[in-house]
């Protein structure tokens, strides 16, 4: 465990001195993702400004909501998407065999390898926006709120992390597999609305599936619901949230195991 802490800060570094090497590119993804926060923003607005809740959701609740996707999306965008970007083409390659060769655990290495700072950008906005939204909303928030809201942004992080991972080990079988950025971005498109819109879809099958099978709505909206949604909070997704994502880490393990007695390597 030491060992692979000192490896992850050395990536940690790495990453550092990588992103100071290009500090214009830096710079340009700094702005264009606050852009893309801006926009975000002016589409709601254009919402709200033409209704007064969408789906038992307010315009601040739903800013709160937000928010809270930008903070999930740029941390696991920071440690993971990059990296699990790239694994198709490891695999297809047979760049893999380096990863396989190297003295420490190879999903760990896979995950952690490059940190992307100019994606973390994200993180101190949506914080903002979560506190702009409480503010506004003028709800009392507790130590145990704050607590329960943290546990959650990082078992929602893990959950996605978990996900990616699944569907890029599938690489090993589809050999070109380069859908990998818009897999990630059809799953934040849907996790950053309130979950209530996909429940009158299909009779209510859109939402279970999001919901039970790839469980990508309660990332940003059970955080959301727990805090500036009292009311609509259900305490036992809590318990289903983190189960969720212990099951998905443990799976995401046994099929990259798996995967890997299929896995064709530069040699072969």
């Amino acid at each position: 465990m030491i060992r692979h802490l000192r490896i992850g800060m050395l990536f940690a570094r790495n990453g550092l001195v990588r992103e100071l090497s290009f500090r214009t590119n830096f710079i340009v993804t700094v702005i264009s993702e606050m852009l893309w926060l801006a926009m975000m923003l002016i589409f709601v607005e254009i919402i709200f400004a033409n209704t007064r809740s969408v789906s038992g959701w307010n315009n601040y609740q739903y800013l709160f909501l937000l928010g809270t996707h930008f903070l999930i999306s740029s941390l696991f965008e920071t440690f993971f998407f990059s990296n699990l970007q790239r694994l198709s083409e490891l695999i297809r390659t047979g760049g893999l065999d380096f990863v396989l060769l190297k003295p420490a655990q190879p999903q760990f290495l896979l995950s952690f390898e490059r940190v992307d700072y100019a994606a973390l950008a994200n993180a101190p906005l949506g914080v903002f926006l979560c506190g702009f939204a409480v503010y506004r909303l003028g709800s009392p928030v507790s130590v145990v709120d704050v607590l329960l809201f943290a546990v959650l942004v990082i078992s929602g992080v893990l959950t996605l992390y978990g996900l990616m991972f699944i569907f890029s080990t599938s690489s090993v079988w589809l050999i070109r597999q380069t859908s990998a950025s818009h897999f990630w971005f059809y799953l934040t498109s849907c996790a950053r609305y309130p979950a209530e819109i996909y429940q009158p879809l299909v009779r209510g099958v859109l939402w279970f599936v999001l919901t039970f099978v790839i469980p990508v709505l309660i990332v940003a909206n059970l955080p959301a619901n727990a805090v500036v949604r009292g009311g609509a909070f259900q305490p036992w997704l809590v318990g289903y949230a983190l189960a969720a994502a212990v099951i998905i880490l443990a799976v995401s393990a046994v099929v990259f195991r798996w995967a890997l007695r299929s896995y064709r390597s530069a040699s072969s």
